[in-house]
């Protein structure tokens, strides 16, 4: 594996292809398709990848005339290209929802990882043709030789990939946004009677394919003796029936498979949860059922490419979810049983985290991928330990699902390999993501923001008054003292400022363990930070403010321009001044007479104070926390296993609460104890990786390598040991540092 092969693939892939509309009406739409293709493959953007969307539907639309118009906006595209605009409301929505990856990137990555795929697999392509072939549908798309062509995989497969996630924000849509969005998805189609009661809120109202023409279902049904006690208008209903015909399903088993999609909405609702490719599978039904009805093209055209696009969008959740498992028990699904289900789940896994993450702290990409008809290799660069055994559980998943075998004769390889920055600032990165500040009342944001104000006034007079004194005021100085004005006359634009400051104190402070307390408190004040703190708060402080202007409209520029918004401060930390730098330095070093003046004071965290008491009950190399000097790396590396230890126990239906707390404390943990020091030792995998380490023989600093950098079951048992005790001690060590811990 010496490089991303992918575009020579994709390169591969449309040297075999001709598109139907290109040597019949004189297009060049596979020269388009292919152009957005390349052009994403140099750049991953969303914008790129909304081009291949645009490319691909507007080649592929359904009008009321033969041909079809590659772009929306052009002279002889007159009809409305429905599919492209629903597209556009589910993407809209997206950024309205918490999700952790762009669905336009993962599913035009997917795209074209299936395109690759059938490009450099003849198995893959040998079964697809026969599938189609074998089936009553005859207006497959042909060569000009008349004679099978790739183009028909083209079609299935785009629909397939890049409509399978386009449910997705329904997930996480809280019940007026779905309200909201399903009154948009109906003024999209106010202009169509029959498309304007969809209603995501219950998506049982949209389980239907609107009926324009009763004889639609006539033909299918005389191939399918079965499926005549069905309601072919009805998704659900489809998809059982194609599901069943696919896996040869006696009338018992496709009695059971109707039923429970008909129910699967109530289902989803028992279980609380939305399946995202059931409603992307019922939705697409949904669309293409009607423009085909509406446009008199041959029914045929949907019932076989559109429901088995569909019905392998439903799939790549519902068969390892449900199909797998009691009634059906079905085992890992076999290429020849739907092919476009299988190379959708498996693009789907190999895709997921491929550099789609919104945090880069998790976040993999392909480095190199090489398909043939024996093997398919991949190997993953990840960053920051993302993923402890990464391509183990990878490879597990995608074998547990799919029969590899009958596609690749050799299997599926995949390889991790680590890619890892300066420890310092890989370590910051990652306790910046994982620390979150604790709450802090809007009474004490106040304070510190008229504090923060007042700090202000006093600066820019006494440097006023020392320049006056002397006879030389500076035009900048004294502008900026006649500026002075109170906090509560302030502009709201330099009020939120100020609060957004104020904000950024105690989250800053948690990043070094302190957090800001009552003066009643009987944990000792803490009115100067370390060198190393110091310069963790003015980076923090810095990235801070890069992120407000940002938010703002500025942007970088050599030379500062307050008009036009252009500021030479916008550079990572090591590239300011070092008087630049200097000003963050000062400003941090007044937090804690600026916290004090307020009423509070600073005091050690939780997590700061669990981390020295856990070091006292461990001192060899393989600590679950680092000894001795507890500065720099060795910090940042104690934080996070601490923050993750808390994280863990939460998980496990624990917390840690003061000792003021009249819950009462476990003292021990009992059946929880060894599944906790396993998660731990994960863990401590995970920031080894992050730092570079890798398994080894024996344990070596300088090469970075270790013996128990391993499954928790590989691991010595005096290591698993290690683990348990910290544990098993955990009760005490909370108590000696006023803690304890209770079980939810």
């Amino acid at each position: 594996m010496e490089n991303n092969n992918l575009k020579k693939y994709i390169d591969n892939f449309f040297n075999d292809i001709e598109l139907y509309d290109d040597y019949r009406n004189g297009h060049n739409y596979k020269g388009l398709l292919k152009s957005s293709i390349d052009m994403f493959l140099d750049y991953s953007s969303v914008f790129n990848a909304i081009r291949v969307y645009e490319m691909f539907f507007g080649i592929y639309q359904i009008t009321s005339e033969d041909k079809s118009s590659a772009g929306r906006y052009g002279d002889n595209n007159i009809e409305p290209n429905i599919i492209l605009d629903i597209i556009e409301l589910f993407l809209k929505y997206e950024n309205k929802v918490n999700i952790n990856f762009s669905v336009p990137i993962h599913s035009v990555n997917v795209f074209i990882m299936g395109l690759a795929i059938y490009s450099q697999n003849n198995s893959y392509r040998d079964v697809f043709k026969e599938y189609v072939l074998s089936s009553p549908y005859k207006k497959y798309y042909k060569d000009m030789d008349n004679e099978f062509s790739n183009e028909e995989f083209l079609y299935r497969w785009g629909i397939t990939s890049l409509l399978f996630d386009l449910a997705m924000p329904v997930e996480l849509l809280s019940k007026p946004l779905k309200k909201r969005m399903t009154d948009e998805i109906n003024s999209v189609f106010e202009n169509y009677d029959e498309l304007n009661h969809i209603n995501l809120a219950d998506i049982d109202e949209s389980n239907f394919i609107p009926k324009i023409n009763y004889d639609f279902a006539d033909n299918y049904r005389s191939h399918y003796y079965n499926s005549k006690f069905l309601d072919l208008f009805k998704p659900t209903e489809v998809m059982a029936h194609r599901i069943s015909e696919n896996f040869r399903f006696n009338n018992e088993q496709m009695r059971l498979l109707t039923n429970h999609l008909d129910n699967f909405v109530d289902y989803m609702e028992e279980n609380e949860f939305i399946d995202h490719g059931f409603v992307s599978s019922v939705l697409t039904l949904n669309f293409y059922g009607y423009l085909i009805q509406k446009y008199r093209k041959n029914h045929d055209f949907f019932f076989y490419p559109v429901v088995d696009s569909a019905s392998a969008i439903l799939l790549h959740n519902y068969y390892r979810n449900i199909l797998q498992r009691n009634p059906f028990n079905l085992g890992s699904l076999f290429i020849q049983s739907h092919p476009l289900a299988f190379l959708l789940i498996l693009c789907d896994e190999i895709q997921h985290d491929n550099g789609e993450a919104s945090n880069s702290f998790a976040k993999s990409y392909i480095s190199t991928i090489e398909i043939s008809d024996k093997n398919l290799d991949i190997e993953y660069i990840l960053k920051n330990a993302f993923g402890f055994n990464h391509s183990k559980y990878k490879e597990e998943f995608i074998r547990h699902s799919l029969n590899v075998e009958t596609c690749f004769l050799r299997g599926i390889r995949i390889f991790d390999r680590y890619s890892v920055e300066k420890d310092e600032n890989n370590l910051r990165d990652i306790l910046k993501s994982e620390i979150q500040p604790a709450n802090t009342s809007i009474r004490t944001v106040e304070k510190l923001a008229n504090q923060l104000h007042q700090s202000y006034i006093d600066s820019v007079t006494a440097q006023y008054e020392e320049e006056k004194s002397k006879g030389e005021v500076n035009e900048w100085t004294k502008q900026r003292y006649e500026w002075l004005t109170p906090f509560e006359e302030l502009s709201s634009q330099l009020i939120m400022a100020n609060i957004r400051q104020a904000e950024s104190i105690p989250k800053k402070l948690n990043f070094i363990g302190c957090e800001i307390a009552e003066l009643s408190d009987e944990r000792e004040a803490i009115t100067n930070f370390s060198d190393d703190e110091t310069l963790d708060l003015a980076i923090c402080e810095h990235e801070r403010w890069c992120e407000e202007k940002i938010s703002q409209g500025w942007t970088y520029g050599e030379v500062r321009d307050n008009d036009n918004l252009i500021h030479d401060c916008l550079v990572p930390w090591d590239e300011l001044s070092p008087e630049i730098q200097q000003y963050d330095i000062d400003l941090v070093k007044e937090i804690p007479s600026l916290v004090e003046s307020c009423g509070f004071k600073i005091v050690k965290n939780k997590i700061s104070l669990l981390c020295l008491e856990i070091i006292k009950y461990q001192d060899d190399e393989f600590s679950l926390l680092q000894t001795g000097d507890f500065s720099g790396n060795n910090r940042y590396i104690n934080f996070i296993q601490t923050n993750n230890l808390i994280k863990t126990l939460s998980k496990r239906g624990y917390s840690i609460k003061d000792l003021s707390d009249d819950r009462k404390p476990i003292l021990e943990f009992g059946v929880d104890e060894r599944d906790l020091a396993s998660r731990q030792h994960e863990e401590w995998c995970k920031i080894k990786f992050s730092l570079g380490w890798n398994y080894g023989s024996k344990n070596d600093n300088e090469e970075k390598t270790s013996p128990y950098l391993v499954d928790w079951y590989d691991l010595d048992v005096s290591k698993q040991n290690h683990y348990i005790n910290i544990i098993r001690n955990l009760p005490k060590i909370c108590n000696e540092v006023g803690l304890k811990i209770i079980k939810n």
